[in-house]
């Protein structure tokens, strides 16, 4: 995967999204489960229900990857359309909305419809690799630089994307490379 490396992108998280039961970081580089000090301004863009939230930019072209470290008992990571439902609960089913990878104790699943793929149990570090254009989403395990899995082609329709994550439970961090 050494060329994946050649299309980082900078991912902050996007407050306005972020839903209930999320700590964010001063600097918007990691997420915690739990009761914020402080809310902030609640938006449109919101997650009302589940602790999920948006990457700050999103994508309608080219090639972006991204790495994540995820700890914690249940998490989500991936991509997401800017359509994707933010009202109600968004986990816990496969959606042509959402292309990820969740972890729920001991088991690993790729989102894929109309079941759920098993994969191996992640732990540590995460990619995530968009080709926006030939609409593939990747993810490797960064330790190992193995890959995980690839969703099937997957066509985004000229909507824009953002990186996606959730967590109960748990705490996601960005890489601060960009």
């Amino acid at each position: 995967i050494p060329s994946l490396f050649c299309f980082p992108v900078d991912v902050t998280l996007d407050p306005a999204t972020a839903g209930p039961e999320v700590i964010l970081s001063e600097d918007l580089k990691e997420a915690t489960w739990g009761r914020p000090g402080r809310r902030w301004p609640e938006g449109p863009g919101q997650f009302d229900t589940d602790p999920c939230m948006l990457g700050s930019e999103g994508f309608t072209s080219g090639r972006h990857y991204w790495e994540v470290k995820a700890n914690g008992r249940f998490w989500a990571v991936g991509v997401a359309r800017e359509s994707i439902q933010r009202k109600g609960r968004v986990l816990f089913k496969p959606n042509a909305e959402l292309w990820g990878l969740q972890k729920y104790d001991e088991l690993c699943v790729a989102l894929t419809a109309p079941s759920n793929t098993s994969v191996p149990l992640l732990s540590g570090e995460i990619g995530v690799y968009l080709d926006y254009e030939v609409g593939q989403v990747s993810f490797y395990a960064v330790g190992s630089r193995q890959r995980i899995f690839t969703f099937p082609v997957a066509s985004f329709s000229g909507e824009k994307v953002f990186p996606y994550f959730c967590v109960l439970l748990s705490t996601i961090k960005l890489s601060p490379k960009g």
